[in-house]
């Protein structure tokens, strides 16, 4: 835990291979074992005993595996062949025809990053000026900063990161001047063909956060970044020689370039975590098979079954579609009648029972419209307690994302900065921003009434419970310069009108 910074990073720049390595994904075990000899032995309450260092095994999971269970056209109900099928004989013949059954997934997965999304996201993000007494300057910087951010809707590149991680397990976002000094963002994804990889430093402070890929030329590259300087790494070695030597060990990495990337740290945010349905997936496969089976027993038996007695005339014809059961050890008057199959209630039942375990596994609730029943108004509070699982998860998110999204504004600001100094719309710009401290977070999303929520804003205002600023800051309807408006408003008033009158008579 003492290796100086400088000193591992040379070591990565020495050894580009080492920039690759990466922790992987896990989940479940593949044992029961616990390779803790101490575990269940009996001891005395006052003993002690040498501490055993961690050992615990896991099963690992490919980001490729993500990606096929988010896809419900990938899962693997619909390559199981040992789901029943429908199967009818032949007339004539003592064979048996299988009547093909399309198998299919249910897309519980893709809803769940969604919803975990839109809890997380729906809502603008908070941008709080931490000065007790701005000055007019920072109140418009401060302005310009909210105003540039949604103009160039960072709120939906950051709803677009945290969609990414929970569909694929981690995501990179880059923060960069093009050529014409704009500030800019962009996404790296796993479904694009990106790794994001960072590397921390002994005490768990960020190091170097790189992204490997590779061109439609069959080379590989690797951008790694450090706080200063931007390194790119490509791999001589040609794509069919690594082929063939079945190993990407076989390389020959080299440093094309280096260049300084103009922020005060690594341009490139990153964030990890494990996908929102992992708890889950074996629930959802369950459920799958249930429903699939489900369905093969609705298609056979869904109409009933036809139970006749007697010989079929020759000229008869069986209905199409149904179950006819023929019972010729009857003579005489025939008859004709329907079975009802067994009731498909408990099967129904025991899907939902595995869907209730899967929205408290996963923290996300699957409510319809027609799981709202209420004659009048749902209150606010009711609205809560059905959403208590989505809350709950997306205020503990709100946490895990807080470093990422602190970052991104942190570049942001720093770019907008050099953006506006280029352009000449602030020339002290760099100064001026560097001052102003800003903080920013996401506020968790949930359906409520906006017109009744900004009447208690303002209530709470009329009551001298809260100050106009935080008014301005909670509605819903502020524009990012509010705050200026309502400066430029009261101010015109008193000034412009008098002036105007003053100038009327000296005419």
């Amino acid at each position: 835990m003492g290796r100086r910074r400088q000193d591992i990073i040379e070591d990565y720049l020495a050894h580009p291979e080492k920039l690759l390595l990466k922790k992987p994904f896990l989940r479940g075990s593949t044992t029961l074992s616990i390779r803790d000899a101490s575990d269940g032995s009996s001891m005395k309450t006052n003993c002690t005993r040498e501490a055993v260092l961690p050992r615990i095994y896991k099963t690992v999971v490919s980001q490729e595996r993500f990606a096929r269970e988010l896809d419900p056209n990938c899962h693997s109900v619909i390559f199981d062949e040992n789901l029943p099928s429908i199967c009818v004989k032949e007339k004539g013949s003592d064979n048996y025809l299988e009547i093909k059954f399309k198998r299919f997934g249910i897309a519980l997965q893709r809803r769940i990053v969604e919803k975990a999304t839109l809890c997380l996201c729906g809502n603008k993000r908070v941008h709080i000026l931490h000065d007790p007494n701005p000055s007019e300057e920072l109140k418009r910087n401060f302005a310009d900063f909210k105003w540039h951010w949604e103009a160039t809707n960072q709120d939906g590149v950051e709803t677009r990161a945290v969609s990414i991680q929970q569909s694929y397990g981690d995501v990179g976002l880059l923060v960069y001047m093009n050529e014409a000094n704009e500030v800019k963002t962009r996404l790296f994804s796993y479904a694009d063909g990106y790794q994001v990889i960072s590397h921390r430093d002994d005490n768990g402070e960020p190091l170097m956060d790189c992204v490997y890929y590779r061109t439609e030329d069959g080379v590989r590259h690797i951008d790694a970044y450090d706080d200063t300087e931007h390194y790119h790494f490509s791999d001589s070695v040609p794509l069919d020689a690594i082929a063939a030597a079945q190993d990407e060990a076989t390389s020959a990495w080299h440093l094309d370039y280096s260049e300084v990337h103009g922020f005060s740290e690594s341009p490139l945010v990153t964030k990890r975590g494990d996908v929102p349905w992992n708890n889950v997936q074996d629930l959802i496969e369950l459920f799958e098979i249930i429903f699939n089976l489900f369905a093969v027993i609705q298609k056979r038996h869904g109409w009933g079954i036809l139970y006749i007695k007697g010989k079929f005339n020759e000229t008869a014809k069986k209905i199409a579609g149904s179950v006819i059961l023929n019972d010729t050890s009857i003579d005489g008057n025939g008859s004709a009648e329907f079975k009802a199959p067994p009731t498909p209630q408990n099967m129904l039942d025991f899907l939902q029972s595995i869907l209730d375990q899967i929205e408290i596994g996963c923290g996300c609730t699957f409510i319809l419209p027609k799981d709202v029943k209420s004659s009048g108004d749902i209150s606010g509070l009711a609205i809560q307690m059905t959403r208590s699982l989505d809350i709950e998860r997306a205020s503990s998110a709100v946490i895990e994302w807080q470093n990422f999204v602190s970052k991104h504004s942190r570049l942001f600001k720093e770019g907008l900065a050099k953006q506006l100094v280029a352009s000449g719309e602030n020339p002290n710009a760099i100064t001026e921003f560097e001052r102003m401290r800003v903080s920013t977070s996401f506020k968790p999303w949930q359906p409520f009434d906006e017109s009744a929520y900004n009447q208690m804003l303002c209530t709470l205002h009329g009551s001298g419970l809260i100050s106009t600023k935080t008014g301005v800051e909670k509605n819903t309807v502020s524009t990012p310069d509010e705050d200026v408006r309502l400066q430029n408003e009261t101010a015109s008033p008193s000034a412009a009108g008098p002036a105007e009158d003053d100038d009327n008579n000296n005419d």
